[in-house]
């Protein structure tokens, strides 16, 4: 794959597996799976929902290839954390979770371009790095 010139879903949906590790005030909503999780995917959607979040909506974390998700329902100044894999759920402040959202996408973007120089000149990935005010 061309990654100068390839499309951001492509992008998330073929490159980059990785092993998620996320836990919330105790509650693991981990996968490992040896590599299978898209992990830009992941960074793009964890800050997407965000986006709804800020505005009082729920959002739902998908990811790429499995049928694994993540729910997410503001309530108040919180934000309710649960999935369809773990029957546990997690609260954390809306801001936080904001926060740690943009916060991942940026050290992802970060990573990927330091490993991958071709990305630099990636306009999809330019975009997201714009989301959380990177330039790329």
């Amino acid at each position: 794959m061309n990654l100068a010139k390839a499309d951001l879903v492509d992008l998330c949906y073929s490159c980059f597996g990785g092993d998620l590790t996320l836990r919330l005030n105790g509650v693991d909503f981990s996968i490992v799976t040896g590599g299978g999780v898209q992990i830009l995917d992941f960074a793009v959607e964890f800050f997407s929902v965000g986006r709804s979040v800020a505005t009082g909506k729920p959002g739902k974390i998908n990811f790429a290839g499995m049928a694994d998700e993540i729910y997410v329902k503001p309530h108040e100044e919180s934000v309710e954390i649960s999935s369809n894999y773990t029957d546990e759920v997690g609260r954390v402040e809306r801001q936080q979770f904001l926060r740690a959202g943009r916060t991942f996408l940026a050290e992802v973007l970060t990573d990927l371009t330091a490993e991958y120089p071709d990305l630099r000149r990636n306009q999809g990935i330019k975009k997201a790095g714009a989301w959380v005010g990177l330039t790329i």
